[in-house]
């Protein structure tokens, strides 16, 4: 296959469908309260998916809502934090977002990628997120999984997450962008790794993979 006609809208359908059907269910979205979400999502940062259940089950049976979050004892949410990574940063901005959100928004999240960017500790990925399981919007959630998978398969030649999400919403297929974070997750923990040379051989992809279809590359 012709690397060329891997980056179509038919060939990113059929990588798409290839994940969906390997880990299954794991493309769906489920929304979520917005307050949740945004919350969790903050406490995910650079954290394991079964660190930031735990460490977000913690915290909010302390702080249900966001006027008792903006009241928060800050040393009291750092032991609640323990467990996610960077958690002396991100009590304090946890604490000054649900301020904001309290004081300019009436303790309501919004809607708004512009809004949720101005947060503190807030950036595109967080913000994407945001927009895809509290509010069910058309985005692009960029993580370091999909940012090397998305360059892996060749389907853009990008330098940072930011540029990959541009690239993305020109080659990827407006249906399916909010279920894409979830599958590549899964892959980039699964098959193609980064720590380690990817599993190509295991990959229920290859065929539509550049870097999968490259002779020298370093592969397993």
């Amino acid at each position: 296959m012709a690397i060329e006609t891997m980056v179509t809208p038919g060939g990113v359908r059929a990588v798409m469908e290839g994940l969906a059907a390997t880990y299954r269910g794991r493309g769906s979205v489920e929304l979520g309260e917005p307050y949740r979400v945004l919350v969790s999502t903050v406490i995910s940062q650079r954290t394991r998916e079964e660190q930031t259940t735990a460490v977000s089950q913690r915290v909010f049976a302390r702080y249900p809502d966001m006027a008792s979050l903006a009241a928060a004892d800050e040393k009291e949410l750092l032991v609640l934090l323990a467990g996610s990574e960077y958690r002396e940063a991100k009590g304090p901005r946890l604490i000054a977002m649900a301020t904001i959100l309290l004081e300019k928004y009436g303790g309501r999240v919004p809607d708004d990628i512009d809004a949720l960017l101005a947060l503190p500790g807030i950036g595109r990925k967080t913000a994407n997120c945001v927009l895809i399981y509290a509010f069910n919007r058309e985005a692009i959630c960029v993580d370091t999984h999909m940012h090397k998978i998305a360059n892996r398969l060749g389907w853009v030649t990008t330098k940072t997450p930011e540029q990959t999400e541009k690239a993305l919403e020109v080659v990827m297929p407006r249906d399916l962008w909010a279920g894409s974070n979830r599958l590549f997750l899964q892959h980039g923990r699964a098959i193609c790794l980064s720590g380690a040379p990817p599993l190509c051989s295991r990959c229920p992809v290859r065929p539509w993979c550049a870097y999968g279809q490259e002779p020298t590359a370093r592969k397993r």
